[in-house]
């Protein structure tokens, strides 16, 4: 293989002249001076060992190693700039991969509608999009398994950029017949003492949701669900009861629970996450994810 410092700025030069033929117009062209697009040919030729163009007082004309150099070099250039243009899409996230994660659950409603709007802004990204259910609410974004999620805090997770996409009330889920099952809200201290279905697992999320930090003992867990399905069934079969987002009771009421506005319990969220270091695509995502939401809950209901 031969040694040359051949650069780019040499063949687009090259080019240049090839298709003026010549080189005045061609320097123009390229807004550089004559002689500075002469010295880069002289070198360019001195590079590859042969004529590039056979000058005469009259015209400027390819030499026939000159006419296959330019096929050559018009096609590298030609890759180069084909290149510089897919890295700088991806670069800005117009193209690639997204790995999309999100909570069962979670925005049921609004999901669709994110996802609509962000594949309508970037139509060429692939979104790869993977449903987590309760025993791994990070959705992947622990592992790398995704690049930004939907998701309920609180995370347990260093450097984690998170914008809330809604906020809601906190209810019990109790089986029917419950003594608190037709009251209009309920208290949290007379939760506490209640069998408690939980999310499988350990850590901060699984806390929260059966309510750890209120309590002065540990919690008395009746037994674990993944799923939304999994815990209002073993609520239905008097196992316990479970605290949910009151969203819960839109998308997945069933006969045999009731759920209980919680009086005393601070909101819940959902949110898009993604680290300070994920690929602009994903914050994109977390962008279009946030205006979605926002134009959804302005509309009149």
């Amino acid at each position: 293989m031969l040694s040359m410092n051949v650069e780019l700025r040499h063949l687009r030069a090259f080019v240049a002249v090839a298709e003026a033929a010549n080189f005045t117009r061609a320097a123009e062209a390229l807004l550089i001076s004559q002689p500075s697009l002469s010295y880069a040919i002289r070198q360019l030729e001195g590079q590859l060992g042969f004529r590039l163009f056979a000058r005469t007082t009259r015209a400027t004309a390819l030499t026939s190693a000159g006419e296959t150099f330019l096929a050559e070099a018009r096609a590298v250039l030609a890759r180069f700039d084909q290149a510089a243009v897919l890295a700088r899409r991806m670069a800005v996230g117009e193209v690639g991969t997204l790995r999309v994660g999100y909570l069962i659950g979670a925005v049921v409603d609004l999901v669709p509608a994110i996802m609509r709007a962000f594949a309508g802004r970037y139509p060429d990204l692939d979104v790869e999009l993977v449903e987590y259910d309760f025993s791994a609410p990070r959705c992947g974004l622990d592992t790398g398994e995704t690049d930004v999620a939907i998701v309920r805090p609180p995370l347990d997770l260093p450097d984690l950029r998170e914008r809330i996409l809604r906020r809601e009330k906190c209810v019990a889920c109790v089986p029917e017949g419950h003594p608190i099952a037709g009251q209009p809200e309920v208290g949290v201290a007379r939760l506490l003492s209640e069998p408690i279905v939980a999310a499988p697992g350990d850590g901060q999320w699984r806390d929260s949701w059966i309510l750890t930090g209120l309590r002065g003992e540990s919690p008395v867990v009746a037994c674990e669900a993944a799923t939304f399905e999994a815990e209002l069934q073993a609520v239905a079969l008097g196992r316990g009861l479970s605290i949910v987002p009151a969203s819960a009771s839109q998308f997945y009421a069933r006969p045999g629970v009731r759920f209980v506005p919680i009086s005393d319990l601070p909101d819940c969220t959902v949110a898009v996450a993604c680290s300070a270091d994920a690929p602009q695509a994903a914050k994109n995502f977390a962008e279009a994810a946030a205006e979605t939401a926002r134009e959804l809950s302005d509309r009149p209901r």
